[in-house]
């Protein structure tokens, strides 16, 4: 049974002053439609599955669902989604809770299209803030607006956060190795939820570390943590809930690339299949994973993802690839990986050409990926980092990664600054340096072009 963080309810007088509210905060926020029972709603959702849901009255009538709304205002509810709502009750049942049977619910689109689901209410009412409700979606929802936002995390205040730990351990969810009752991880989205309080985080004999603390007494009680296509981050009070956003790989023009990188990822993957972080809730690698890896051939994965890039590239016309023989290729720095295939991606003039290798681990061909600009090459990422079980998180978070160092190799700028043995190399959200003396600093130098001996820089391909 698969359970994700589907959605918040959050309820507000009026649905236009709401909406531009949101978006004079830079979030998008559309007209999602009308339900059966009298209530409408407007949309914060971008491609991701999770979204918020403003609501309000859109009749005089009375029934449960719009005297609750139309008596409240700010967050009411949330939702999460499950595949199989009778799987799921029978599970809440067996774990001493009382929910409703399951009961169809709908929403015309201002399109006309007719958006239907099953609920399942699990406390003493409709949108009741005690408990969560369950969803199951009939009629998937198509994905958001490309430039919307894309929950990340939410902090809810419950009347009893034990009660809900509860119900989400029930439903599958991972508590996190500090908070295991407080803190869980969303397998399906990657949103995390915490339950305030936290309290104090587990004692985990020194092997890591935590910090916890109250907020100002005016703070709301639920909070967000959205991402947006924008260079700053920002933060907001909107209807109840405080509003943290921050700037995703969507504010770079090559996240564009992504649909087609899709495309032919799933034409190209044939069998190979996904796999879950094998240490979800930050749990801490058995020693002995250190040294195993059970399944290397996964990764082949990887070397999958990187061809759909390269595919999408060429495809769009953005750069021509060509297959080179490996020990032609000289690399930067401490050689790892001994390449078994290397293509190079040649862009317009001014671009710095992108090199792509594979490598092989173990009895696994194309384990390894390698992605780097220049020539000779600088390495910006490679993937998996070392191939190890221990270091595994998983095929959605090592693909995102390697979806990462394209979108900067593709973004331009300056890549690497050398000065002897101190090397500083940019990543898509920051920087990182080898060796001492060396930070943020020079890559501003080598941007601003108060350095050049040792930059490695080049113009956008799109």
């Amino acid at each position: 049974m698969a359970a994700r963080f589907d959605h918040l309810v959050v309820a507000v007088e009026d649905l236009d002053e709401a909406a531009a509210r949101w978006r004079a905060a830079g979030i998008r926020a559309e007209r999602g439609g009308a339900h059966p029972v009298g209530t409408e709603n407007v949309l914060v959702r971008g491609p991701g599955a999770a979204y918020v849901e403003l609501i309000a009255p859109g009749s005089e009538e009375s029934n449960p669902w719009l005297d609750r709304i139309r008596d409240a205002r700010g967050p009411i509810s949330w939702a999460i989604a499950v595949d199989d709502i009778d799987a799921a009750h029978a599970a809440l049942v067996a774990a001493g809770f009382e929910p409703d049977p399951p009961t169809p619910g709908s929403r015309r689109t201002p399109s006309g299209d007719l958006v239907e689901w099953r609920v399942c209410d699990l406390a003493a009412g409709p949108y009741d803030d005690a408990l969560p409700f369950l969803i199951e979606w009939a009629t998937p929802m198509p994905p958001g607006p490309a430039d919307g936002a894309v929950v990340e995390s939410i902090a809810l205040t419950p009347p009893d956060p034990d009660r809900v730990a509860d119900v989400l351990l029930a439903l599958g969810f991972v508590g996190n190795d500090h908070w295991p009752r407080r803190v869980f991880n969303d397998a399906a989205t990657r949103v995390t939820i915490s339950l305030a309080p936290l309290g104090e985080p587990l004692d985990l004999g020194g092997s890591s570390w935590a910090m916890s603390w109250d907020g100002p007494d005016d703070e709301p009680a639920t909070s967000l943590g959205l991402s947006l296509p924008v260079g700053e981050a920002s933060s907001a009070v909107l209807d109840g809930v405080s509003v943290s956003t921050g700037p995703d790989s969507r504010r770079f023009a090559a996240s564009s690339l992504l649909p087609a990188v899709d495309a032919a990822f799933t034409s190209l993957r044939g069998d190979l299949a996904d796999w879950p972080n094998p240490h979800p809730g930050g749990r801490s690698p058995l020693e002995e994973e250190y040294s195993r890896v059970l399944d290397p051939g996964k990764y082949r994965l990887l070397a999958v993802r990187a061809d759909a890039w390269v595919e999408a590239i060429t495809r769009t016309g953005l750069g021509t690839a060509e297959v080179r023989d490996p020990s032609s290729v000289r690399w930067l720095g401490e050689r790892v990986l001994v390449p078994t295939r290397v293509t190079v991606l040649t862009g317009r003039p001014g671009t710095q050409p992108i090199v792509v290798a594979v490598a092989p681990s173990q009895s696994a061909e194309d384990a390894f990926v390698q992605v780097g600009v220049g020539e000779p090459v600088e390495v910006l990422q490679r993937q998996p980092d070392c191939g190890c079980d221990a270091c595994d998180t998983g095929s959605a978070d090592l693909l995102e990664t390697l979806d990462d160092a394209f979108v900067l190799a593709l973004s331009g700028g300056v890549y690497v600054v050398r000065e002897g043995e101190t090397v500083v190399r940019r990543s898509l959200d920051g920087w990182g340096s080898t060796g001492t003396g060396a930070g943020e600093s020079w890559l501003a130098e080598a941007a601003d072009g108060r350095r050049t001996d040792g930059v490695v820089r080049g113009d956008p391909w799109l």
